[in-house]
């Protein structure tokens, strides 16, 4: 390989140092008309004698980049919309209305105090950096800890721990998560202290429970998402931590499950349950 003449291409010499002789960029076009580079490298002593054979497969090559490029950016599509796991289905075709599935799950939901009275006191922007910056530790919690979200409901978030095997694993991947995100928010509140920001208040509330794991909504428009009556209980016991001045509550069903030492704060009526529910405050 020749001594490098551009020093603004410092891949030169990295490449000669690892034993290439040979270093070839080709433009290769795409459906839509743009174009990618392809590059390619050999530590033959001779390096490349005959351009013709890389012109006679660009063709053959484009397309399976384009392919390759499409999926790979609609993976990272629904990864990013609808999340990791589910993602994963919707793109191995699980695209039908109705189509779903009955699992085990830990339920997690969380939500921001006193959104309304935020929202018409910051400006647009401050709301927004607020929310991501209070999404923002919720949903790395929940990733860092087996879970998965599901969705965005205004200011809530919806996640599950799906439960495979031993329920108690499961329990304490969704405190491990609370306790992170409640860190988290901590830090962050600090520093929004010293800004002279309002604080992040916010509610989790951890069930367990069957739900329906799959596709509901229109011909036309989809949402791959949980529901049942456990969800709707989450959604309750969520409520509860405004007026009992928790951060985190748990369902009867969670410490059952999860074997976890709580407080009992009581039993009370949740809109739209059946029953009085025993609600309680893990330990820390």
């Amino acid at each position: 390989m020749a001594a490098a003449t551009h020093p603004e291409f410092p891949i030169v010499e990295d490449l000669r140092q690892d034993g290439i002789t040979d270093y070839v960029a080709f433009k290769v076009p795409f459906a839509d008309g743009s174009h990618k580079a392809l590059t390619v490298a050999t530590t033959r002593r001779t390096g490349f004698t005959d351009s013709a054979l890389f012109d006679a497969m660009i063709p053959a090559l484009a397309f399976n980049l384009e392919v390759q490029a499409l999926r790979r950016t609609a993976r990272t599509l629904l990864d990013t919309c609808v999340g990791r796991k589910t993602g994963s289905r919707v793109l191995d075709g699980q695209i039908k209305r109705g189509m779903g599935e009955t699992i085990h799950a830990v339920i997690w939901l969380c939500d921001l105090r006193g959104f309304t009275a935020l929202s018409e006191s910051l400006t647009r922007d401050q709301l927004i950096e607020m929310l991501n910056q209070y999404f923002g530790p919720m949903c790395d919690a929940v990733e860092a800890n087996n879970g998965e979200v599901l969705k965005f409901i205004g200011d809530a978030m919806l996640a599950i721990f799906p439960i495979v095997g031993d329920a108690a694993s499961s329990c304490r991947d969704g405190l491990a998560a609370a306790r992170m995100a409640r860190e988290a928010i901590a830090d962050e509140n600090r520093r929004r202290a010293d800004a002279g920001l309002p604080r992040i208040e916010y509610g989790i509330a951890l069930h367990v429970g069957d739900v329906m794991y799959g596709n509901i909504g229109s011909k036309t428009r989809l949402d791959f998402t949980v529901i049942g009556p456990a969800v709707n209980l989450t959604a309750r016991i969520e409520t509860l931590c405004g007026r009992l001045v928790r951060p985190l509550l748990v369902s009867a069903d969670f410490i059952s499950a999860s074997g976890v030492t709580a407080e009992a704060l009581g039993a009370f009526p949740l809109k739209g349950v059946g029953t009085v529910q025993s609600i309680y405050a893990p330990r820390d």
